[in-house]
């Protein structure tokens, strides 16, 4: 899964993707993904889209080709928001990772 910056219908016009950047850089170079292989996108918004890779260009460029369309997700209701006090020690980061892990909204 990679996620981008805005991820609409209107981003596929051509039913293509071009992943770049920092995401096309570590597709390419370290996920060392190649033409077939299935990819998920996500704007992180409640919109994704998969995909297969078409294409590696360069180093840090991955065309992909979307022929589903871009997907909606309604946002989850009710939304969480946790508000907790300062822990001392490293238990805030503790607390900070359980809470994202069990889907709470806002912190």
């Amino acid at each position: 899964m990679f996620v981008v910056d805005s991820l609409r219908p209107q981003d596929l016009p051509a039913g293509e993707y071009v992943l770049d950047g920092p995401e096309g850089r570590h597709a390419v170079s370290v996920k060392r993904l190649r033409a077939g292989e299935d990819v998920v996108l996500t704007d992180g918004r409640g919109h994704w889209a998969e995909g297969t890779v078409k294409a590696a260009e360069g180093k840090d460029r991955l065309v992909v080709t979307v022929p589903g369309g871009v997907r909606e997700e309604p946002a989850e209701q009710p939304r969480i928001t946790v508000v907790q006090a300062l822990p001392k020690g490293d238990r805030g980061e503790l607390a900070v990772e359980t809470m994202t892990e069990v889907g709470v909204d806002a912190i």
